[in-house]
């Protein structure tokens, strides 16, 4: 699975980087697809979906610590992490709820300093490669764009295991966003404050 590494100005402008809304959609077809096995007889219905629908949202951080010791309520938290020793560590440890399918499509570091030196991601069984960023040395912030392999998404299915470890080559907060989205099949999933 090849990626790329972009300024964050280039990815997240209008029409700049047709390479991220390209994995957008290629990760949304096979999501889709995904859901389709879950929850069969069920469409999509968008942010807020009707009964017999599965919604699209955001990936947010509390639904990505679901069995850690994390629970900052919602509106205050945060992919920001103080990591206090170098080498390997975890940024995102967890369960996906039930109910629940995960899309990611890369992600964002937002800091002006990069601490990682490398992503290492499992989802369930699939083992992904290790991907070195040190190339990102020379940008401020910037966005990782995985160019998804059909087959090879990163998908996770409910109550599917998630590990994703950075190495850490210098102390200190840095925050990733991962970008992707998380489909539900019930909206009082999303509209709670836990």
């Amino acid at each position: 699975m090849p990626f790329v590494i972009a300024p964050l100005s280039d990815v997240k402008g209008i029409n700049n980087y047709p390479e991220y809304i390209e994995a957008l959609k290629a990760l949304e077809a096979a999501a889709f697809i995904r859901a389709d096995k879950q929850w069969s007889g069920v469409s999509v219905g968008g942010l807020l979906p009707q009964s017999g629908q599965f919604g699209i949202g955001p990936l947010r951080k509390n639904d990505m610590a679901a069995d850690t010791s994390d629970n900052t309520p919602s509106g205050s938290y945060t992919f920001r992490k103080n990591f206090t020793a170098t080498g390997w560590g975890d940024i995102f440890r967890y369960t996906v709820r039930n109910d629940y399918i995960q899309a990611f499509a890369g992600w964002l570091i937002s800091d002006d300093v990069l601490r990682i030196l490398q992503f290492r991601i499992e989802i369930g069984s699939n083992l992904f490669p290790i991907w070195d960023i040190q190339e990102a040395q020379r940008m401020n912030r910037f966005a990782i764009i995985l160019k998804q392999d059909e087959g090879g998404e990163l998908v996770a299915d409910p109550k599917t295991r998630v590990l994703m470890r950075v190495y850490i080559e210098s102390t200190g907060f840095q925050r990733v966003v991962p970008l992707g989205f998380s489909m539900f099949r019930r909206s009082d999933l999303i509209l709670t404050e836990t």
